[in-house]
């Protein structure tokens, strides 16, 4: 009889429980996602940025995955996503023997945070996959838009300088990295509608500005991954398209080296080989564990008397802290990544993310070293396009209405 009385109750609860996820999922989180790929143009303060993505894509993440427990076994269900907790549990592992300055407690944290995107953005995926294209449109406008405006107000004050950014954008780097990435994605969106030309004026539209602003930061690092993306586009969609954009590259390529062949070709190689050289002979010292997350690095150039505390490549990066077990688990996360977006590549929204994937993994073969952090610049190479591509695993085979 107590059994009969407690079952109304407890399906009650039970109910209750899933109409506050499903609010929060339909609403909450896609607000959340705007603000991760919008908010650094419009946050002035870098740890409003991160809090807003505490409050409204980690913590509801977490609440919702407590309340409906099942829904957390669909996500782990996602190989990408359990390529990236082997990582993250082998980089927390490796503080172990890191001789970092900074709290284990806040370091340990960081893998969690990018766990909470995988999570977050899957689950959006499965109970609204339409939103993910809409927002990352609507994000790409915005970036447009700023872009823009950016550049404008960049031309009227410090002309002549390199643009550094805005907002919670304080470097020409760094700003290129974000803009690059709407760059890549507005690329990637004119291949797939180059076919229909009403539709695809837009893209090449955008695209312009947002390669305007990413000149003007005078980073060429973005250039080359933008390189790199074109060449996996053209791969993905062999045809006119590629004809199309190959022949447009060229063109962009020779009109840069004839009005610009200052701001590409005067600062060389940036010691970017002596820098790797160096960072190499760092890694062999620890060679099959490395040196732990978040270590002490200083890599010297002894025939320039400068030393870096960045390899200026993530791989290495990478290397440098796990060694090459690290390594290979974070070439395990490309690999199973990159065959995914391969095999599915008639796909339009997957294929939007793996070019984003990659154009983040050619940024990083010039730049960085945190790969693991809070949200910032660096999520816009690795985090935010991988977890994309985990989440249109769950929603390629659910059904979706055609992108406009």
């Amino acid at each position: 009889m107590i059994s009969n009385l407690s079952t109304p109750a407890t399906g009650s609860l039970s109910s209750r429980c899933a109409r506050l996820s499903d609010w929060m999922i339909r609403y909450l989180l896609p607000i959340g996602w705007l603000v991760l790929l919008t908010g650094l143009f419009w946050s002035w303060d870098r740890t409003l940025y991160h809090k807003l993505y505490y409050a409204l894509i980690a913590a509801p993440t977490m609440l919702i995955l407590v309340l409906q427990p099942g829904l957390l076994k669909k996500l782990l269900r996602n190989p990408l996503i359990l390529a990236f907790i082997a990582f993250g549990c082998y980089t927390v592992l490796s503080l172990l023997w890191s001789d970092t300055d900074n709290k284990l407690s806040s370091l340990a944290k960081r893998p969690l945070y990018v766990l909470m995107l995988f999570l977050g953005v899957g689950l959006l995926a499965l109970k609204s996959p339409q939103r993910l294209g809409k927002l990352l449109l609507l994000a790409g406008i915005v970036a447009a838009g700023s872009g823009a405006l950016s550049f404008a107000y960049h031309l009227h004050s410090t002309a002549g300088a390199r643009l550094s950014g805005y907002g919670a954008l304080f470097n020409p780097l760094l700003t290129a990295h974000v803009y690059g990435f709407f760059a890549a994605f507005w690329l990637a969106t004119w291949f797939s509608r180059v076919d229909a030309h009403s539709r695809a004026v837009l893209p090449a539209v955008l695209l312009l500005v947002l390669g305007v602003v990413v000149l003007s930061t005078g980073s060429r690092t973005p250039l080359l991954a933008l390189s790199i993306t074109l060449i996996w586009l053209a791969a993905t969609y062999p045809g006119r398209s590629s004809l199309i954009a190959g022949a447009y590259a060229m063109a962009m390529a020779a009109a840069l080296l004839l009005l610009l062949p200052d701001a590409l070709l005067l600062r060389g190689l940036s010691y970017r080989p002596e820098i790797w050289l160096g960072a190499l002979q760092i890694a062999v010292e620890d060679l099959w564990f490395g040196h732990g997350f978040d270590h002490t690095l200083s890599i010297p150039l002894q025939t320039k008397s400068l030393t870096f505390n960045d390899p200026h490549n993530i791989e290495l990066a990478v290397l440098l802290s796990g060694g090459l077990t690290g390594l290979l688990l974070w070439v395990n996360l490309y690999a199973i990544a990159l065959l995914f977006a391969w095999r599915n590549r008639h796909d339009a929204l997957v294929m939007t993310a793996s070019a984003l994937v990659v154009y983040g993994l050619g940024a990083s073969l010039t730049e960085g070293r945190d790969f693991i952090s809070r949200p910032k610049e660096h999520w816009f190479l690795i985090w935010i396009p991988l977890s994309l591509l985990a989440a249109t695993w769950f929603a390629r085979d659910l059904p979706r209405p055609q992108s406009s």
